[in-house]
């Protein structure tokens, strides 16, 4: 791929055109991913309400996509939630060290009114940087 070419990912999975985004874009070893909400495979809303279960299942369709470009949630370096309530918010950060096992993200939080999934009360977007070729992380200029 070259320096500025960029790639729709979908992490194998089949994505409908009526959409107007895609759920990540690769340009070079920068992966940019879409706010995702905790669907499972059928599009529903996983554990209705639960802040917990919704990221847990959230970091699992980052840890499928990144892995679909040979990647993993430790390349993440950046994420934003973006949640509708703080109850059990805290408890979110246990969820984190399941999936962070090399190093923490920077991170923000941001109190939303609402989400267009209807029973989803945390959407999180995240920006990942995959290693070069020679396994070492890839430096900017």
């Amino acid at each position: 791929m070259t320096a500025h070419a960029r790639e729709a990912l979908t992490g194998g999975r089949p994505w409908s055109p009526r959409y107007t985004f895609v759920p990540a874009i690769r340009t070079g070893n920068l992966v940019v991913i879409s706010g995702t909400t905790a669907t499972d495979d059928t599009g529903r809303i996983a554990a209705p309400g639960d802040i917990v279960e919704q990221t847990r299942q959230i970091f699992r369709k980052f840890e499928r996509l990144l892995q679909s470009v040979g990647g993993s949630c430790d390349d993440i370096v950046e994420t934003t939630d973006y949640i509708t309530t703080t109850e059990n918010y805290a408890k979110t950060a246990d969820v984190r060290r399941e999936f962070f096992k090399r190093a923490f993200p920077v991170a923000t939080g941001v109190i939303v009114a609402g989400l267009l999934r209807e029973g989803a009360v945390i959407e999180i977007s995240a920006m990942a940087v995959l290693d070069g070729d020679d396994g070492a992380p890839v430096r900017g200029n």
